[in-house]
């Protein structure tokens, strides 16, 4: 007679679960902030990204069409719309921006204007974008001089407080 010498499948002790469990409990709460951080760090520069074409498209649609162009920020839903822009642009519901530019009578609406030559009288325009909570970063748009000529950096300021072009680094 043949006597099968059958072996049970034992599986996972219990120790041994609650000991996986713990490890990856300890590798999950070091790496979430971190993770936090680096999506919200996207999400300030695609927000620049954003803001920075929108206007460099309008810029170019003035040039292009010899006529007046302008772009309007709404800094309440982060919305980025203009009638030379091809497509409105939203940004991230979760970014804050804030500009020097004064509004154009509306609360929360700024406008950069572009002549048919690509120049503009909003020299000195500077906009902040930045996450009030989840990242300390903090990235800047400005509108140089009269010419239209632009630029892009961290912001080092306060961005509540009153905007200055020099921290735009």
């Amino acid at each position: 007679m043949w006597h099968w010498n059958v072996r049970k499948s034992q599986g996972f002790t219990l120790i041994e679960m609650l000991a996986t469990a713990i490890i990856i409990s300890i590798v999950a709460a070091i790496a979430a902030p971190n993770l936090l951080g680096l999506l919200n760090r996207n999400r300030v520069n695609q927000g620049l990204a954003e803001l920075e074409g929108a206007i460099q498209e309008v810029q170019r649609q003035a040039i292009r069409s010899g006529k007046s162009c302008t772009v309007t920020i709404d800094t309440s839903d982060n919305d980025i719309t203009g009638g030379c822009l091809l497509s409105t642009r939203n940004l991230n519901e979760n970014l804050d921006i804030t500009t020097n530019v004064a509004n154009n009578g509306t609360a929360n609406n700024y406008d950069i204007v572009f002549s048919g030559k690509g120049n503009t009288s909003n020299n000195g325009a500077i906009f902040v974008i930045y996450m009030s909570s989840g990242t300390n970063q903090q990235k800047c748009f400005v509108i140089d001089n009269s010419l239209g000529a632009t630029r892009t950096g961290e912001y080092t300021g306060d961005p509540t407080g009153t905007l200055n072009v020099n921290n735009c680094s």
